[in-house]
Order: C-alpha cells, then structure tokens, then sequence
C-alpha cells in the first residue's frame, strides 16, 4: 500500500512541475511577443530613421515561424500551417514598413520582391491542403531567402529545409 502512496505522490509532483515549466514557457513567449510589439509600435511612432530598426529579430523571427511552418505543413497539420504563415506574413509587412536600408541595400524592397513570389505559392498549397506542393513551394522559399542573402552579401547566412526533428519541443502533429 506504502508503495502505491510513493507512486501517486511521485505522479502528482510530476505533474505539477509539468505544469510550471508549461506555465513559464508560455509566459516567456507571450513576453517575447509583447516586446516585438512594443518595439516596433515604438519605432514606428517616434520616426526612427531606418538602421535602427532591429532587422535581425525580425529575420530571427521569420526563421523561427518558418521552421515551425515547415514542420506544421509537413505533418499536414493544415490550421497550424495556416497560423505560422500568417506570423510570417505579418513579419514581411512590418519589414516593408520599415522601410529598412541596409548597408546601402534597400531591405524593404528585397523582402517584398523576392520571398513573396514563393512565399505566395507555400500559401497556397495550404490552402489546397497539398503536402506535395507544400514541399515543392516551402523549398523556393528557402532558395529566395538564401537568394536575397546573397544579393545583400550576407551570403554567409544559409537557411536550409529543417532535417532531423524538433528543436522547439512541440508537437506540430495533427
């Protein structure tokens, strides 16, 4: 009896801790989230020139949500796709907003003009529901970000198609 008493303790506890890291994780995201907005709300309002706008949390930003859709769509897990293409949309309006000079190479411009194309056919094989054409699109997307890379000569910046599993412990599954 003692033991069964050990083993449900143990279980409850288990639980618990479970059930913090998951609270913790959350809060940090929707901090994060909270943070990008108020950065970009804030340099939007007070006219910041263009170099001080952060493009590389934007871009760490795309990779990320990228990664996710790429993970998303391949497990056909479709409203989840749907959702990361969304934040990735979203980051590619707030880039062309800003109106970003890099270096002497208009960001602004390259982003819009290179990655929408594909970016707009990964959309659409969302929408179809297709994972072939998800694949196939998801693939020139990666090729036009390595593209715009190279054209900015940031060449050493090499986004590839994920392989070998999660990094970000979540299950993307339907």
């Amino acid at each position: 009896m003692n033991k069964n008493v050990l083993s449900g303790g143990l279980a409850i506890i288990a639980l618990v801790i479970g059930i913090m890291n998951y609270i913790s994780i959350a809060e940090l995201n929707t901090s994060i989230e909270n943070e990008r907005s108020e950065t970009v709300q804030s340099s939007m309002e007070e006219g910041e020139e263009e170099e001080h706008y952060e493009l590389a949390k934007a871009m760490t930003y795309m990779q990320r949500y990228s990664h996710k859709l790429y993970l998303a769509g391949s497990n056909e897990n479709w409203e989840l796709s749907e959702f990361y293409a969304h934040e990735i949309e979203e980051t590619i309006e707030e880039i062309e907003k800003a109106k970003v000079v890099d270096e002497g190479y208009d960001i602004s411009k390259l982003v819009g003009t290179m990655t929408n194309p594909s970016f707009e056919k990964v959309e659409q094989s969302i929408h179809d529901q297709d994972a072939k054409a998800f694949a196939d699109s998801y693939k020139l997307l990666v090729q036009s970000c390595n593209a715009c890379h190279q054209t900015t000569e940031h060449q050493f910046i090499k986004i590839e198609v994920p392989k070998n599993g999660n990094a970000f412990n979540q299950d993307f599954s339907k």
